[in-house]
């Protein structure tokens, strides 16, 4: 299916938002994904489809997906991406995924590092929009005061006395010893975790080890980032 961009959002340093009409409309939940194919010339060896959470909420109708766009060593496919213009396309030929919020009565612990942040957006958008006040601790780590949707996140937090938003930036880091201290209870929440793929690989067996089950751990994983 055409995407169509309709307009493009600087969030942060080298982090930007292309927010797209698809050609036919389309229902998903906050939290999954579109797989994407964007032909362009030349292409490296990464090629020409991703995978990107969805960034926006279901009641906005638009798609749209945000991602750092890396000044050197950046794939051919991003520099295409960056460079598209208002009224150009790009082809949608999968949407899903499971990261998603089954029951909004429970308590849940949201872990984002940088541009895994996007699926929370489009989780707290929603229910911002919806007037669900989600029982949420989420800690956001950012290798530099430059935070993707921050104002948009502190309105959210503004209005939901249930959400609380604990933003880590580097050096300081998401650890055993952070988690510990952010989130007393470790029994009760369910642990959504999403970001670069060491990043979400590390956490979830530090998660493990501190006793948080397997059925209490969801895990989104970002190919291509690294976690400084």
């Amino acid at each position: 299916m055409k995407l169509t961009l309709i307009r493009k959002t600087k969030e942060a340093s080298n982090v930007e938002s292309f927010v797209f009409n698809p050609a036919e409309p389309q229902v998903w939940k906050a939290g999954q994904f579109i797989h994407c194919v964007l032909e362009h010339e030349p292409m490296d060896s990464r090629g020409e489809k991703r995978w990107f959470t969805i960034a926006s909420a279901p009641f906005e109708k638009e798609l749209m997906i945000t991602t750092r766009i890396a000044s050197e060593k950046g794939s051919s496919f991003k520099a295409a991406l960056s460079a598209l213009q208002v009224g150009e396309a790009i082809e949608m030929i999968e949407l899903d995924g499971d990261f998603i919020i089954e029951d909004p009565a429970l308590s849940y612990v949201f872990i984002a590092g940088g541009i895994g942040i996007t699926p929370f957006h489009s989780i707290l958008k929603e229910a911002d929009h919806a007037g669900v006040k989600l029982n949420v601790t989420l800690l956001y780590g950012n290798r530099d005061e430059g935070i993707a949707y921050k104002e948009e996140l502190d309105g959210f937090a503004k209005n939901n006395p249930n959400l609380v938003i604990h933003h880590v930036i580097a050096p300081q880091r998401i650890d055993q010893s952070l988690i510990e201290k952010l989130v007393p209870n470790l029994q009760t929440p369910i642990f959504y975790v999403s970001g670069p793929e060491p990043m979400v690989e590390s956490l979830g067996d530090v998660l493990k080890e501190m006793g948080v089950s397997a059925s209490h751990l969801k895990q989104d994983y970002f190919p291509g980032y690294t976690w400084e």
